[in-house]
């Protein structure tokens, strides 16, 4: 199964294919969790625009039905910038999800 709801045929037509490439970031680097709470590893950029691949659910997400929280290597500003250029809004976790090597500064430890 291509999505919940779309065929990968249907996926194709909607959205398009995202063009190649290499992305500079990952989708869990970005903070984006499936709507199953897989997050890290399982997470790849889909190979259809405004999705996300799964592979403990072998589906694709679109981003909207994925969940964010912020990644603690982004500023309130980097934050508030990256979701603001997203098409769809997905669901916003509160907190700081911790990337396992990034540098905390010690005042960023305490919100």
């Amino acid at each position: 199964m291509a999505s919940p709801l779309l065929t990968d045929k249907q996926l194709a037509k909607e959205y398009g294919i995202r063009p190649s490439g290499q992305p500079l970031d990952c989708p869990s680097e970005l903070g984006y969790i499936c709507p199953k709470g897989h997050g890290g590893d399982c997470l790849h950029w889909s190979e259809f625009k405004e999705h996300i691949w799964c592979l403990k659910c072998k589906m694709d997400y679109l981003y909207a039905d994925c969940m964010l929280k912020r990644m603690c290597w982004m500023s309130d500003k980097q934050w508030e910038d990256f979701l603001s250029d997203l098409d769809e809004k997905p669901q916003i976790i509160e907190g700081i999800q911790h990337f396992p090597d990034c540098k905390i500064p010690h005042q960023e430890r305490r919100r």
